[in-house]
C-alpha cells in the first residue's frame, strides 16, 4: 500500500492547528503552545505527530507550572493525626502529580530533540557494523 501525503507549508498548517487548538485550550497553554511551536519551527519543518506533541508538551509545562505554584504556597506535605493521637506528615498529591509531570515533561523534550536534533539525521547506532 502506497501512501501519498500532502505537503501543507508550516504557516499555513499553523495557522489552521492554532485555530483548532485555541478552542480547547486555556490561554496559558495556548501561548505556551504557540511559544513552543515557533521555537521548534525555527529549526525544522514539523510533522503533525510532532504538533500534537508539543501541544501536550505545552499543558504539561502549564500543569507543572500550576501545581509548583501551590506547592509553593501549600507545602508538598500535610499533618495527619493518627487514632493513637499521634501526628504524622504526609505527601500531598499535588507534590506526587508535580513529580509526575516533570517526568512526563522529560520524556517529552526528549522524544521532541531525538525527532527534531539539530536538522541532522539521528546517529545509525549500528552502521559500523552493517555499513
Amino acid at each position: 500500500m502506497i501512501n501519498t501525503y500532502t505537503y501543507i507549508p508550516a504557516s499555513v498548517r499553523r495557522a489552521t492547528e492554532q485555530v483548532k487548538t485555541e478552542r480547547d485550550m486555556t490561554a496559558n497553554q495556548t501561548k505556551k503552545y504557540n511559544e513552543l511551536l515557533n521555537q521548534y519551527e525555527q529549526r525544522t519543518d514539523l510533522t503533525p505527530g510532532q504538533c500534537q506533541l508539543l501541544y501536550t508538551l505545552a499543558c504539561v509545562i502549564c500543569e507543572e507550572t500550576e501545581l509548583q505554584a501551590y506547592c509553593n504556597t501549600n507545602g508538598t506535605c500535610y499533618q495527619v493525626t493518627g487514632k493513637s493521637g499521634d501526628v504524622y506528615s504526609r505527601m500531598r498529591p499535588e507534590w506526587q502529580q508535580l513529580k509526575e509531570a516533570r517526568h512526563r515533561k522529560q520524556i517529552i523534550i526528549t522524544r521532541l530533540e531525538n525527532w527534531i536534533g539539530e536538522g541532522k539525521p539521528a546517529a545509525d547506532e549500528n552502521a559500523e557494523f552493517f555499513g
